[in-house]
């Protein structure tokens, strides 16, 4: 029984019930941290002679190629990522920059736009500057179905558009209203089949009759009052007016004459007139709401005693 006991401190480890293998791993792990610290002891004397020197020689040799090695193999990898994220830089770029175009095309058209509407409004009151005139845009054009030329204006009941009223442009007669409601109206162009015009020659200020033909272009035909009056090419037409100024206001410009051809077997001649509004770009109209401003007329009075 006392030879089992052994030395104290085996008797203690003994007693602790430790496994054999667990001993023989402390045991190591000691060893291995008394070896660490007698390398490190001899390597900080940085002699030339210091035994630590082969080893850190050897494992240069050993473990260098293969960091080289793994440095190449890993360099692709490295400039195929910074590849990706170049391409993902300019990818961003490259919509940012569509993004701004886009914006500036935009901003470039409807500042165009609205360059040429302040256009039309310029000349509009050039055309017109003795009426009240309540502009308005085309917001539909009459459908091909009812054999119509018509458009349909922004402007109604509420704004003082009423049916017979002067509606004209920048370049002259555009049409009269035809109906109207609270927010819209309806223009009947001058080129409709059912539209008839008084118009005067700014030439010889002759009456006649402009009557549409229904065509696309607006070409209306022009028959003098006057059987012996004969219209010449190049003569300006302008409207005569209504009683009322409804439902045309005087002075308008219409068109221009294209060609004479005499009637046949009658006295006179009709001419061809081409208006001097296209009906395919209308855009800003201005619909005459009010009358004129007259200035009151003076009076002729006879000379005394005569």
């Amino acid at each position: 029984m006392l030879k089992d006991l052994g030395t104290p401190a085996r008797g203690l480890v003994r007693a602790a019930g430790l496994p054999r293998e667990i001993r023989r791993r402390r045991t190591v792990l000691v060893l291995v941290i008394l070896a660490s610290l007698t390398l490190i002891v001899l390597d900080a004397r940085r002699s030339a002679g210091s035994p630590v020197d082969p080893l850190r020689h050897a494992a240069a040799a050993v473990f260098g190629p293969l960091e080289s090695g793994a440095t190449s193999a890993r360099q692709p990898v490295d400039n195929l990522r910074d590849r990706f994220a170049e391409v993902d830089t300019l990818k961003a770029e490259n919509e940012k920059l569509q993004a701004e175009n886009e914006k500036l095309t935009e901003e470039l058209r409807t500042t165009d736009y609205a360059r040429n509407r302040a256009a039309e409004l310029d000349r509009l009151l050039k055309v017109a500057p003795q009426y009240t005139v309540t502009p308005a845009r085309v917001i539909g054009i009459g459908s091909a179905q009812s054999f119509n030329h018509t458009v349909t204006i922004d402007a109604g009941t509420a704004d003082g558009v009423r049916p017979d009223m002067t509606v004209l442009n920048g370049d002259g007669l555009v049409g009269r209203v035809v109906r109207a409601t609270d927010a819209t109206a309806t223009v009947l162009l001058i080129g409709d089949r059912n539209s008839t015009v008084g118009g005067r020659l700014n030439s010889t200020l002759a009456l006649g009759f402009l009557s549409g033909r229904g065509e696309t272009g607006g070409t209306m035909d022009y028959k003098l009052v006057d059987l012996r009056a004969r219209p010449k090419v190049g003569d300006r037409i302008v409207t005569w007016g209504s009683r009322g100024n409804a439902p045309y206001v005087p002075g308008v410009p219409i068109g221009t004459v294209t060609t004479v051809t005499p009637n046949q077997g009658t006295l006179g001649s009709t001419a061809t007139v081409k208006p001097f509004v296209d009906p395919t770009r209308i855009d800003t109209v201005g619909v005459v709401t009010g009358p004129p401003a007259r200035p009151p007329r003076g009076t002729v009075m006879p000379e005394q005693g005569r």
